[in-house]
């Protein structure tokens, strides 16, 4: 199983260029699949408890993800 991105401490990691290419590959990848969830939840809102649940539920995910990849971005940017 493999870690979730925000569960990692970008303070405790050696920069180095394999590294910072995982990073920014995850945060890719866990941007693009909040995205999808995102949007996916977005447009199957049918007025229901439960769909609105999904909604927030995704948005608040996207939202992590967009906050990670920030945090990625800063560190590689510091790094070089």
């Amino acid at each position: 199983m493999e870690m979730h991105p925000a569960a990692l401490d970008l303070n405790q990691i050696e920069p180095t260029p394999q590294v910072m290419n995982w990073l920014r590959m995850r945060a890719s990848q866990w941007l693009m699949k909040a995205q999808q969830d995102f949007n996916t939840a977005l447009f199957a809102r049918d007025g229901s408890e439960a769909s609105f649940d999904r909604y927030a539920d995704a948005r608040s995910e996207l939202d992590s993800a967009e906050a990670w990849a920030l945090r990625v971005a800063e560190f590689v940017a510091q790094a070089r």
